[in-house]
C-alpha cells in the first residue's frame, strides 16, 4: 500500500512541476521585452562594426524586439540576420529573467589588409575569410599588395572544393599572404618590424620593414618559421653596428644563409 501511495505522490509531484513549468513559460511568453541589449566582442582588435550597425541590421530585416511579447520575438531569425554580416564571426542570443533580449556579437579578427592585382580592397581575417573594408573604421594590420591574384571565394572554401588543385591555383597568392601575415602576427618582434607584404612579378614574397628601405626577400612560405627566425637574428645582430642599414636586399630564400645585396650609391 505504501509503495502505491509513493508512486501516486511522485506522479502528482511530477505533474505539478510540469504544470508550473508550462505556466511559467506561458507567462514569460506574454512578458513584454523592455530592452534589446547588444554587446560587442572585438577580440582585442579594432572596431569594424558597431552596436548601432548590428541593431540596424535587425531593424532593416523588419524585426521588432523592444516592446514585443517574448513569445513573438523570432530569436532564430535575429541570430541568422546578425551572423549574415561579413564582419560577424558568431552571435549568441539569450533572454534574461527580466525579459531583456541580449545579443553577444563576436567580430571577425582582421589579419591583413589586401589590395589585389585588380585593385580590390579587403581584409583576410584570422580564419582566412575575406572581410570587406569597413566604412566605420580601419584595422591597424599588415598591408599586402602586388601581384595578388584572388577570387571571390574564401581560403577555407577554396580548399574544400572537390577539384582541389584547380581551385588552389586561384587562391595560391592569398595563401601566401595569409600564411606570411599569420606568422608575422604571432611574433611581437616581427609585428613591430614588418609593415607590408608584397608579391613581386615572379610571385615571390617580399617583406617591407617599417624603418629603412630594405627589401626582405622571403621567396615562398616553405620553412617560413626558419626564414623568419634568421631575419630576427640578422636584425638583432646587425643592430649592434647598424650593418643592416647598408643593404638594399636581404635574401632569406637559401637554407642556413642570409644573402645580402648592398645599396648602390
Amino acid at each position: 500500500m505504501k509503495r502505491i501511495l509513493n508512486i501516486i505522490l511522485k506522479s502528482v509531484l511530477v505533474a505539478g512541476i510540469v504544470v508550473l513549468f508550462i505556466f511559467a513559460n506561458q507567462k514569460q511568453d506574454q512578458t513584454t521585452c523592455p530592452e534589446f541589449v547588444i554587446e560587442m566582442d572585438y577580440n582585442g582588435g579594432d572596431e569594424l562594426v558597431s552596436r548601432f550597425h548590428v541593431r540596424q541590421l535587425v531593424t532593416e530585416a523588419g524585426i521588432k524586439v523592444k516592446g514585443e511579447k517574448l513569445g513573438e520575438i523570432p530569436m532564430a531569425e535575429i541570430h541568422k540576420v546578425i551572423e549574415a554580416s561579413p564582419f560577424v564571426k558568431k552571435a549568441n542570443l539569450t533572454m534574461d529573467v527580466n525579459g531583456k533580449v541580449k545579443a553577444l556579437v563576436v567580430q571577425r579578427s582582421p589579419l591583413v589588409r589586401v589590395v589585389d592585382s585588380k585593385g580590390a580592397h579587403f581584409y583576410l581575417d584570422t580564419d582566412g575569410k575575406k572581410v570587406p573594408i569597413s566604412h566605420e573604421n580601419s584595422a591597424r594590420v599588415v598591408f599586402a599588395n602586388g601581384r595578388i591574384e584572388s577570387n571571390r571565394e574564401n581560403i577555407q572554401e577554396v580548399n574544400s572544393k572537390k577539384n582541389t588543385e584547380e581551385y588552389k591555383k586561384l587562391s595560391r597568392d592569398l595563401q601566401k599572404v595569409f600564411v606570411t601575415s599569420k606568422s608575422i602576427k604571432n611574433d611581437e618582434f616581427l609585428l613591430a618590424l614588418i609593415e607590408q607584404v608584397h608579391l613581386n612579378q615572379s610571385g615571390e614574397i617580399e617583406l617591407i620593414p617599417k624603418i629603412g628601405d630594405q627589401i626582405i626577400l622571403l621567396g615562398d612560405t616553405t620553412q617560413i618559421s626558419e626564414k623568419l627566425e634568421k631575419l630576427k637574428i640578422f636584425y638583432t645582430m646587425g643592430n649592434r653596428n647598424e650593418a643592416w642599414a647598408s643593404y638594399r636586399v636581404i635574401n632569406l630564400k637559401y637554407q642556413d644563409q642570409v644573402v645580402c645585396k648592398k645599396s648602390i650609391n
